[in-house]
């Protein structure tokens, strides 16, 4: 069954509430990564579960990317959150101007 992804949190990775951190450091455990703590990121609520899907936004992710990350857990974006992310995507890409 197909859940609604929505968003717990979005921004810098150091500024994700408490209850989201293990998440983060989990998902940047399995990239093999060392966050600093300014990586942008989006924390994805699955349903009204306790579930969580971090993305990382700082490697250029597409909606279209994001929506086939999602497809592999059989979650779909909400028309909210696809909206914030097409946000912050955007402000990253200005960023790297």
């Amino acid at each position: 069954m197909t859940q609604t992804a929505t968003i717990a949190f979005i921004g810098k990775s150091s500024n994700a509430p408490a209850h989201l951190q293990g998440f983060i450091n989990f998902r940047a455990g399995m990239e093999h990564r060392e966050l600093k703590g300014d990586e942008p990121v989006a924390v994805m609520q699955i349903g009204s579960t306790d579930c969580y899907h971090v993305l990382p936004l700082d490697k250029g992710p597409t909606i279209a990317g994001i929506e086939e990350e999602l497809s592999g857990i059989e979650a779909v974006l909400d028309a909210g959150a696809r909206k914030k992310l097409e946000t912050a995507i955007g402000r990253g890409r200005k960023g790297k101007k």
